[in-house]
C-alpha cells in the first residue's frame, strides 16, 4: 500500500511541476536553471570525491594484495615451525594473530555503503525520468551502465510501476500523462537547454555511483577471500597456541637430571639446533650480496638478501652491539661528569661517590632517547630494540631510586643487591631477541640460575645489613623468586621459570618506580607541605584542636592524593600489568584474559541468569574505587566542615567557634552513608549480585529479624534524631542523676564523660524514655546556688554587700571569651531558710555549665575569705546546755 501511494504522489508531482512554477510566480525555465546550477555544483563535488575514492580504492587494493601475500608468508612461516623452537613459534603465532585482528578491525562497512549507493542510484534514475517527461517529452534515455533492476525506461512510471495498482489509480496516472505534447505548459528552447544540462549532470552522477557500487562489490568479494585465508591460518594458530601452553605449563621440557645422565647426547642435539638456527657464513654471504646492489636501497631491500639463519645471527650481533653501545654511553657520561666535577663547581652540589651511579642513570637515559624510539626496516630488530627498552626501564628505575633515597656510602651495597637482577634480565632478553633454541635454554638455564641464587644469597648475607631496609627486603624477595625459578627449571619447566623471572623484574621495576614517587613526595612534604601546613595552622584561629587539624586538608590535598590514592592504585595495577607483560613474551593474551578478566566465580540460576560473577579484574577495580572514595569522603568532609564554619561565623558575626559548638554529626553521617552507598551499589552492579534475591531473603527474614533487631532499629532511628540537632558532641547532659559531657554520638548509643572522669554509654532509646536534660541546649548557663549560714543577729544587708562585692572577682571570661557568669543576671544574694543554728544566705548566679564544677570550689573559698575579713561569723551547728541546781529551783 505504501509503494502504491508513493507512486501516485510521484506521478502527481511530475505532472504538476509546470503548473506549480506558474502558480508560485516562477517560470519553469528559472526552476530548471536553479536546478542546473545545483546539479553542476554537486557534479563538481562528486568529481573531486571520485578522485579521492579512486586513490583510496588503489590503496585498499594494494593493501589487500599485501595482506594476501603476507598471509601466505605467515602461513608458510607458521607451518614450518617446530614445537621445540618456542621463541620462533611464539613470534610466528603473534604475527598471525595480530595480522588477523588488524585486518578484521579495519573491515569497511560494505553493506552499508552499497545500500547508500543503491539509494542514490534509485533517486538519480527517478530524477532523470521526471526531467525526461517534462513537455515536450524526450525520447528514451539508455543507461547501459545501470543494471536492469535499476534501469528506468519511458514507460517505467505508467506501466511497470502501476502494474499492481487498482483500476482507479491507473486511470489517475493515465490522465496525468495523457498526451503530454498537448499540455498547456511547454518548455521553450532555453528551458530545454537547461533540462538537457540537468539530465547530463544527473546522468554523470548516476554513472559514478553505479561504477563505485560495482567497485565496492568487487572489493568486498576480494576482502572476503582474504579474510577466509587469514581465518584459516588464525584457526590453526589458535590450535598451536593451545599446544604451546601445554608444552610450557603441563608437559614441560627435559628435566635437568635426565640431561646430566647423558650430557654428551643432549649437547650434540643442541649443536644441531644451533647450526640450524645461526650461521655466520650465510650472514657473510648475505652481506656480500647486499654490497653488489645499489647503495641507495632501503633497509627492507637490504635485509631481503638474508636467510633466516643470517637474520638470527644478525640479531645476535645487534644485541651485542646494543650492549656495547650502552656501556660506551655509560663511560662517556662518566667522563663528562668527571670533567665537570674537576673544572666546575659541581663538587659543591654532588658528592664524588654519586658520580658513578649518576653516570649510569644519565648514560642509560641518553641511550634510551637516542635509540629507544628509533624504527628500523626489519621487524626483528625493532622487536629487539623494544626488549632492550624494557631493560633500560628497569635500569633507570633502580638507579633513580638509589640516587634519590640512598646515601652515597650505600650505593655499592644497593647496586650489588640488584646485580643478579641485571644479569638475569640481560640473559632473558638476549635469549628472546636471538630466538634461542629450547635445547640450549634447557641445558644452560638451571646451572646459571644456581649461580644466580648463590650470588644473591651472598649479597644478602654480606651486604644486606649495610643497605637500606627497602633494598634489603627486596633483595631477600629476589632470592626467594630465584629459588622458585631454579626449582621449576631443574624439574624441566624452563619456560615457567623464565616467566616467573620476567614477572619479577617487571614487578621490581614497578615497585621501585613507586618507591621513587614516594621518596619524591616525602621530600616535597619536608620542603613545601610542612611550611604550608604551619602557615595555614597559624591562619586558622577560629577553631582549635582536632577541628583545626581537619581543616588542614586544604594544604595537604595534593600530597594526600598521591600517597593515599595514586600510590596504592599503581601498586594494585602493577600486579596484573606485570603478569600481562610477562605472558606477552609468548603472546599469551588469551591466557591472561582467562585468569584475570573472566570471572573465577560464576553462578547462574535455573534460567541461566547470572546471580554472581567475580573476577580478579573486578576485585582490582573495586579496590581502586575504595581508595578513591575514601579520599573523596575525606575531601568532602573537609569542605563541608569549612563551609559550616564560615556560614556560622558570618551569620553570628563571630570570629571564633567553641569546640563542638556546631553540630557536624548528621552532615558527616549523610556524606559517609551516601559515598559508601555508591560503593555498595557499584559492587552489586559489578559482581552482578541479584537484587531480587536480596529482596526475597530480606522479605523472608523480615519478621524474625525485625523482632530480634527491634531495639537496634529503635536506637538507629533515635540516633538520627539526636544527630539532627537535639544533641551535639560537647553538650552537657544529665540522665538518671548522672551528669557528663557528650564525647560521641553514633547510631546506637551516646557516650559521655562524667564529672568523676568515667566514660558512660547511654542507649539512644533510653535517653528518649527517661527525659534527659540537655544543660547546654539553651544558652549554656545553669543556675548555681551556694548556701552559707551566718549567725542570728547579723545584718543581712551587710552580708549582701560584702558577698556581692567579693563575688565580682568571679565574673571572668573563659578561654573562648565567654562570660563565666551570665551578665544578664549577675550575682545576687537572698535569704534562704531560718535554720536552727544560722540564717541561710543563698548566693545565686547563672554559670556556664562547663565551668560550674571549678567555679563552685573557687566561689566557696572567696565567700569564706570575704565573710571572715568582714568579721561576720559563719554559724555552725551548736547546742547550749543549761544546768539548773536544786537551790535555783
Amino acid at each position: 500500500m505504501k509503494k502504491q501511494l508513493f507512486t501516485i504522489i510521484l506521478a502527481l508531482c511530475v505532472c504538476s511541476l509546470p503548473l506549480m512554477a506558474v502558480v508560485s510566480g516562477r517560470s519553469l525555465t528559472n526552476t530548471l536553471k536553479d536546478l542546473c546550477t545545483e546539479l553542476q555544483a554537486t557534479f563538481m563535488q562528486r568529481s573531486d570525491a571520485q578522485k579521492r575514492f579512486n586513490e583510496d580504492f588503489d590503496r585498499q587494493h594494494k593493501r589487500m594484495i599485501n595482506v594476501i601475500t603476507e598471509s601466505n608468508e605467515l602461513s608458510i612461516l607458521l607451518y614450518t615451525q617446530e614445537q621445540e623452537m618456542t621463541f620462533d613459534l611464539a613470534y610466528a603465532l603473534k604475527k598471525v594473530t595480530a595480522n588477523y585482528k588488524d585486518f578484521s578491525k579495519d573491515r569497511r562497512p560494505y553493506d552499508r555503503i552499497v545500500n547508500g549507493l543503491n539509494y542514490e542510484i534509485d533517486r538519480n534514475a527517478r530524477l532523470i525520468e521526471a526531467l525526461r517527461r517534462l513537455p515536450p517529452m524526450m525520447k528514451e534515455i539508455e543507461m547501459e551502465i545501470l543494471p536492469d533492476s535499476l534501469l528506468y525506461r519511458n514507460d517505467s512510471l505508467d506501466v511497470h510501476l502501476s502494474d499492481s495498482l487498482s483500476l482507479l489509480e491507473k486511470e489517475v496516472i493515465r490522465i496525468a500523462f495523457k498526451d503530454s505534447l498537448s499540455a498547456p505548459f511547454v518548455l521553450d528552447s532555453i528551458g530545454e537547454a537547461y533540462r538537457d544540462s540537468c539530465i547530463f549532470f544527473v546522468s554523470e552522477i548516476l554513472k559514478m555511483n553505479a561504477s563505485n557500487r560495482a567497485t565496492i562489490v568487487a572489493d568486498s568479494t576480494h576482502y572476503q577471500e582474504a579474510y577466509l585465508r587469514l581465518k584459516e591460518t588464525y584457526d590453526y594458530a589458535e590450535q598451536r597456541y593451545q599446544a604451546l601452553e601445554r608444552y610450557i605449563f603441563v608437559d614441560g621440557q627435559t628435566p635437568f637430571l635426565d640431561i646430566m645422565a647423558n650430557p654428551g647426547y643432549y649437547w650434540n642435539k643442541t649443536k644441531v639446533d644451533l647450526r640450524g638456527q645461526y650461521s655466520l657464513k650465510e650472514l657473510s654471504d648475505g652481506m656480500d650480496e647486499s654490497d653488489l646492489d645499489d647503495d641507495d636501497e632501503d633497509d627492507i631491500a637490504f635485509l631481503q638478501h638474508f636467510s633466516s639463519k643470517a637474520e638470527n645471527t644478525m640479531l645476535v650481533v645487534v644485541c651485542i652491539v646494543q650492549l656495547v653501545g650502552l656501556v660506551l654511553f655509560w663511560l662517556l657520561a662518566l667522563l663528562i661528569l668527571w670533567l665537570l666535577y674537576r673544572y666546575t663547581r659541581l663538587k659543591r652540589y654532588v658528592p664524588k661517590r654519586k658520580l658513578s651511579i649518576i653516570s649510569i642513570l644519565l648514560g642509560t637515559f641518553i641511550y634510551f632517547v637516542v635509540f629507544g624510539f628509533s624504527l628500523y626496516g626489519d621487524e626483528y630488530i625493532n622487536l629487539g630494540v623494544a626488549h632492550i627498552n624494557t631493560f633500560l626501564w628497569l635500569l633507570i628505575a633502580i638507579t633513580g631510586s638509589l640516587l634519590l633515597r640512598v646515601r652515597p656510602e650505600q650505593f655499592r651495597q644497593g647496586i650489588m643487591l640488584y646485580s643478579a637482577t641485571f644479569l638475569v634480565v640481560l640473559m632473558i632478553i638476549s635469549c628472546r631477541i636471538t630466538f634461542m633454541p629450547d635445547k640450549l635454554m634447557v641445558l644452560l638455564f638451571p646451572p646459571i640460575l644456581l649461580l644466580i641464587v648463590i650470588w644473591q644469597l651472598c649479597c644478602c648475607i654480606w651486604l644486606g645489613s649495610k643497605a637500606t631496609s627497602i633494598d634489603r627486603t627486596l633483595g631477600w624477595w629476589a632470592l626467594a623468586v630465584y629459588l622458585v625459578a631454579f626449582g621449576f627449571a631443574f624439574m624441566g619447566y624452563t619456560f615457567v621459570a623464565l616467566l616467573i623471572l620476567v614477572w619479577w623484574y617487571f614487578l621490581l621495576a614497578a615497585w621501585l618506580t613507586v618507591v621513587c614517587i614516594r621518596d619524591l613526595m616525602s621530600r616535597y612534604k619536608e620542603r613545601w607541605i610542612d611550611k604550608r601546613v604551619d602557615s595555614l595552622r597559624n591562619r586558622i584561629t577560629y577553631v582549635s584542636g582536632d577541628d583545626r587539624e581537619q581543616l588542614l586538608f586544604g594544604a595537604t590535598w595534593f600530597y594526600d592524593l598521591i600517597r593515599q590514592v595514586a600510590i596504592p592504585c599503581i601498586v594494585l595495577l602493577s600486579l596484573p600489568l606485570c603478569v600481562r607483560l610477562s605472558l606477552g613474551i609468548f603472546d599469551f593474551d588469551d591466557l591472561f584474559v582467562r585468569f584475570y578478566e573472566r570471572p573465577f566465580i560464576h553462578l547462574t540460576d535455573m534460567n541461566d541468569v547470572e546471580t554472581l560473577s567475580i573476577s580478579a579484574q573486578s576485585i582490582i577495580y573495586l579496590l581502586i574505587l575504595f581508595y578513591v572514595l575514601r579520599y573523596t569522603s575525606r575531601a568532602v568532609h573537609a569542605i563541608w566542615q569549612y563551609a559550616r564554619y564560615v556560614t556560622f561565623m558570618r551569620k553570628h558575626n563571630r570570629d571564633s567557634i567553641r569546640p563542638n559548638e556546631i553540630n557536624l554529626s548528621l552532615g558527616n553521617s549523610i556524606i559517609s552513608v551516601f559515598i559508601w552507598m555508591v560503593f555498595a551499589l557499584v559492587v552489586i552492579t559489578e559482581w552482578q549480585i541479584p537484587t531480587g534475591s536480596l529482596g526475597l531473603i530480606a522479605g523472608g527474614l523480615s519478621a524474625g529479624v525485625g523482632l530480634a533487631l527491634k531495639d537496634v532499629i529503635n536506637n538507629f532511628i533515635y540516633g538520627i534524631q539526636l544527630m539532627g540537632g537535639r544533641l551535639r558532641v560537647g553538650d552537657w547532659i544529665e540522665c538518671d542523676g548522672i551528669r557528663g559531657k557528650v564525647t560521641a554520638i553514633n547510631y546506637q548509643c551516646v557516650q559521655a564523660e562524667t564529672i568523676e572522669g568515667t566514660e558512660m554509654s547511654f542507649l539512644n532509646s533510653s535517653l528518649f524514655g527517661k527525659n534527659f536534660n540537655n544543660l547546654t541546649r539553651n544558652n549554656s548557663y545553669e543556675l548555681t546556688i551556694i548556701t552559707v549560714g551566718v549567725a542570728y543577729g547579723t545584718s543581712v544587708q551587710h552580708v549582701r554587700e560584702v558577698l556581692v562585692e567579693a563575688m565580682q572577682k568571679m565574673c571572668t571570661k573563659d578561654k573562648y571569651g565567654r562570660d563565666i557568669v551570665d551578665p544578664k543576671y549577675g550575682v545576687y544574694v537572698v535569704v534562704g531558710n531560718m535554720s536552727d543554728s544560722a540564717v541561710d544566705i543563698n548566693v545565686k548566679q547563672y554559670v556556664l555549665v562547663a565551668e560550674q564544677i571549678g567555679y563552685r570550689d573557687r566561689a566557696k573559698e572567696v565567700i569564706y575569705e570575704a565573710l571572715n575579713a568582714a568579721g561576720i561569723t559563719i554559724a555552725f551547728p551548736q547546742c547550749d546546755v543549761h544546768l539548773i541546781s536544786n537551790e535555783e529551783k
